[in-house]
């Protein structure tokens, strides 16, 4: 990486590497080694989500070479804010996890595309559209996990029908793949089936080869608990878990679905007759890893209550981790597991999305997620992907991370009813023969894949999809019919109810339409915007036939020319036809919606940035006044269709949109406000997370974009300097939506936990007084923006950062020596602090000198610094570290 964004620099212009990641946990563990590796050549920043500029994104103007890691979410909002400046300076292109850019191809998938939430298509979209505008810049593809993928995906990086990945069938460690026997008279049995993509047996013999494990059989539970084979299953994959991690190893307890659920089954597990015997945590001896861990835990009090799962697990030793878990809170349970502080993990797929952590064994608890369509009437099952799987299997075992030189992935696999009331057998021996299928169609679908089975590109499903759509809905019998209808349809012409995930057919080819669209906006406003030049139809045509040309589509479908003629024909007809004015398209493109949702969302813009503009008092505000400024924003967007607030048309989450003010108030810490129960916190955090983090704060980023841009100069650079200028807007815009990620209606807060200053939210809060007699002190008065101004808050951050400095040049001071003679040079200390001085004691305990209190040697944090006496020429304790 670093030779490729270095060589050939031209003076002026530092280059940039755009290092593309799937989620923002991947993206702190890539920017942590990479820091460690290059923090000293280049700068390393990680911007983790997001859809507008933030505090942090420093790297805008900074004179030195940069490693920018970003979502693609955040990569694409950097596009619409500095296009012309990221474009000028990349260098070099990293995809990680590239092989996210395959797609099923089943209803699924269909699905995800029209309600604009299929990542893949994302991935695509996003990085053919680079390689269009900077068609020379270099790239790489990561992928540990591809399969039958590797091949296409190289394919498309390299834009040659005749690329090959590199290391192809290289495997540093073992991979197996298996199933737990779950048997409720013996104990666990792993047999193994797939061993680095290849069949195992053993020659000569019928049976499978399988791994006896020396584990006691769990005490039996209560008939409730019996009663439901899930529930037993479950524990029995605990009780395994808890017996293997005595060699060391670190265990992953994959969860598809409802995770408050099983954490709360294996909160109480610990509470069961028999289980005392298991064994039990042992907290960790290194004084580092001891603050990680209360670090962690009071996070998790302060997001999730001193009473949740959360909490009541951590103290047993797991981890847990799931995508409604305040992104904190997240990032310090990964801490806990990459430090192999906790050994058993328990997790839904978010974690595990690439990321090199600790373990040895994974175990899959189902191989498919179940839900109830309210729509249809109807149960649906759906099959975890073979991608899903891989990607999951690819975590274990991984070198340098795991103990051992192999991993093991076991699917559970229950053999034997665990019931014994007669009403419950019947239907428990369909669950252990439909678990058995369902295992069996895995390992069936994994070996098609690696024999080279059919890889799909999302834009390429999209396509044929509205083209099968449209046939249907509207009778049309030729290419030609369809391509003349392409051209002419709006989405509301196919559709009435749209970005609403209607499940019609007619709203569901409309919001397909809809999706198309996006690609083809972005990617001509985007090329406008570096190159500074009008958009017309024929230029349009040119451009998009190049696009073509740089997409995975183009790699996956190279047989299928309709599909091209329908791209380019939509593309040319968008910028003539259905979206001419150039204008209408620039503030489309800046909102970052799809254009008919943007459409929409330019009605509800301008009442978003009224209620910002009424706003300038919001620093002097009390918390009730500024909660309402909250719950005034989401009234104005919680109702409109692609914009506003989603749940799904269940009961429970009926109540939950019903008492959206009340959740608001508890994840915003307005006090007074009632917190969820256990039971109902995973939901209140999914609520929080889909529609206040994600919908209200991606529609206020919207119209504060909008605003900006609306005002700025097309080479134009935010900073913090003349973002308000420029924006038109009070400061309380331009941390909105770090107040509805950190949860406080406080900015100073959002900004102390952003920068590692403050461990809780509480904690912050209690760090403001400081803030303010800095203030004071400097002169700068205490109006209602310089109370929440981003400058301010850096200044004085910079000043703890000079009080700090001033503190780490007092490294040692006199002492007197008591116990010890002075024969030796030093001797390692620690201090006890005393009302009259401090005694300097060894690690036996014995006083070795006393000093005199220095407040600047011990600094606010002794127990993180090593100290040491010397003797020579004179007495003085030594702040070593």
């Amino acid at each position: 990486m670093k030779e490729l964004l270095l060589a050939n620099v031209q003076p002026g212009h530092a280059p940039l590497a755009l290092y593309l990641v799937p989620s923002r946990a991947l993206a702190n563990e890539v920017e942590s080694k990479l820091i460690a590796e290059l923090g000293n050549d280049l700068i390393v920043t990680g911007l983790y989500g997001g859809t507008d500029w933030g505090i942090t994104d420093y790297w805008l103007t900074a004179d030195r070479p940069v490693v920018l890691i970003a979502t693609v979410e955040k990569a694409e909002a950097l596009m619409r804010y500095v296009g012309h400046l990221l474009v000028q300076r990349l260098r070099l292109l990293l995809i990680d996890e590239a092989h996210q850019v395959v797609s099923e191809s089943d209803a699924n998938a269909q699905e995800a595309l029209a309600s604009h939430t299929s990542r893949s298509m994302r991935l695509e979209a996003m990085v053919s559209r680079l390689l269009t505008i900077k068609p020379d810049v270099s790239r790489i593809a990561l992928t540990a996990v591809a399969g039958g993928a590797a091949i296409p995906v190289a394919r498309w990086m390299e834009g040659r029908a005749d690329a090959s990945p590199v290391g192809l069938g290289y495997r540093s460690s073992r991979q197996l793949i298996g199933g737990l026997r779950v048997h409720p008279r013996r104990a666990p049995e792993a047999v193994l089936d797939i061993m680095n993509g290849q069949t195992l047996y053993v020659r000569g013999r019928d049976a499978p080869v399988y791994l006896p494990l020396r584990i006691p059989v769990m005490p039996l539970p209560a008939a409730v608990i019996r009663n439901s084979l899930p529930h037993y299953n479950q524990l029995y994959v605990l009780w395994t878990a808890l017996h293997l991690i005595e060699g060391k190893r670190r265990v992953l307890i994959s969860i598809a679905q409802s995770p408050e659920r099983l954490m709360k089954r294996y909160a109480e597990a610990f509470d069961l007759p028999g289980w005392q015997n298991a064994p039990s945590f042992v907290t960790p001896a290194n004084s580092e890893d001891v603050a990680r861990l209360q670090e962690a835990r009071a996070a998790c009090i302060d997001y999730c209550g001193a009473d949740s799962f959360e909490v009541r697990l951590l103290d047993r030793g797991i981890a847990t981790s799931h995508g409604q878990m305040p992104q904190r809170l997240r990032r310090l349970m990964t801490d806990l597991i990459d430090r192999k502080i906790c050994p058993i993990t328990l997790a839904t797929a978010t974690l595990t999305e690439g990321v090199n952590l600790p373990f040895d064994i994974i175990f899959v608890t189902s191989l498919e997620r179940r839900s109830f369509d309210a729509q249809t009437g109807q149960p649906v099952v759906v099959p975890m992907s073979t991608a899903e799987f891989r990607n999951l299997a690819g975590r274990a075992g991984r070198p340098g991370a795991a103990e051992s030189i192999e991993g093991m992935t076991l699917v559970m696999l229950p053999e034997a009813v665990s019931t014994t009331a007669p009403g419950q057998r019947a239907e428990q021996s369909k669950q252990v023969r439909r678990a058995a299928q369902d295992y069996g169609d895995l390992l069936g679908r994994l070996q098609a894949e690696d024999d080279g089975g059919e890889v799909n590109s999302p834009l390429v499903i999209l396509l044929r999809s509205i083209a099968q759509r449209a046939s249907v809905q509207f009778g049309l019998r030729s290419e030609e019919q369809f391509l003349s209808w392409l051209e002419a349809t709006l989405p509301e012409g196919a559709g009435a109810n749209l970005g609403g995930v209607s499940r019609t057919p007619a709203d569901q080819l409309g919001d397909s339409l809809d999706e198309l669209d996006g690609f083809l906006l972005a990617a001509t406003e985007e090329l406008r915007g570096v190159e500074f030049t009008g958009m017309d139809g024929a230029r349009a045509e040119t451009v998009l036939r190049d696009l073509w040309q740089r997409t995975f589509a183009k790699v996956t479908a190279a047989e299928e020319a309709w599909l091209e003629r329908s791209f380019v024909k939509r593309g040319r007809a968008f910028v003539e036809r259905l979206y001419p004015n150039q204008e209408q398209r620039k503030r489309l493109y800046q909102y970052g919606f799809t254009p008919y949702i943007g459409r929409r969302f330019e009605l509800v813009a301008p009442q978003l940035v009224d209620e910002l503009k009424g706003a300038s008092e919001y620093g002097a505000w009390t918390a009730e006044r500024r909660f309402e400024l909250v719950v005034q924003l989401g009234e104005r967007i919680r109702a409109e269709p692609g914009i506003g607030f989603r749940v799904r048309n269940t009961a429970g989450d009926q109540l939950l949109l019903a008492n959206w003010r009340g959740i608001i108030g508890w994840w915003m810490q307005l006090p007074r406000a009632v917190a969820p129960s256990a039971e109902l916190l995973r939901s209140w955090q999914r609520f929080v997370t889909e529609n206040i983090e994600f919908k209200l704060g991606v529609a206020v980023g919207a119209a504060v974009a909008g605003a900006w841009s609306a005002n700025a100069g097309i080479l134009a650079t935010p900073t913090l300097e003349t973002w308000r200028a420029t924006s038109g807007l009070p400061w309380v815009a331009f941390w909105f939506r770090e107040l509805l990620r950190w949860g406080t209606l406080d900015p100073f807060v959002a900004f102390a936990l952003s920068q590692g200053i403050a461990r809780t939210r509480e904690e912050a809060a209690n760090q403001r007084g400081a803030f303010e007699t800095w203030i004071a002190q400097e002169g700068l008065g205490r109006n209602a923006e310089t109370l929440i101004d981003p400058q301010r808050f850096l200044a004085w951050q910079r000043s703890l950062i000079v009080q700090r400095d001033a503190a780490e040049a007092v490294r040692g001071v006199a002492a007197q020596l008591t116990t010890a003679d002075g024969r030796r040079a030093f001797y390692e200390v620690r201090p006890i602090i005393r009302n009259d001085g401090v005694d300097w004691i060894d690690a036996a305990g014995y006083s070795v000198a006393r000093s005199a209190y220095s407040a600047a040697l011990l600094t606010a944090h002794p127990e993180r610094h090593d100290y040491s006496v010397t003797s020579l020429p004179a007495a003085e304790v030594v702040r070593t570290f």
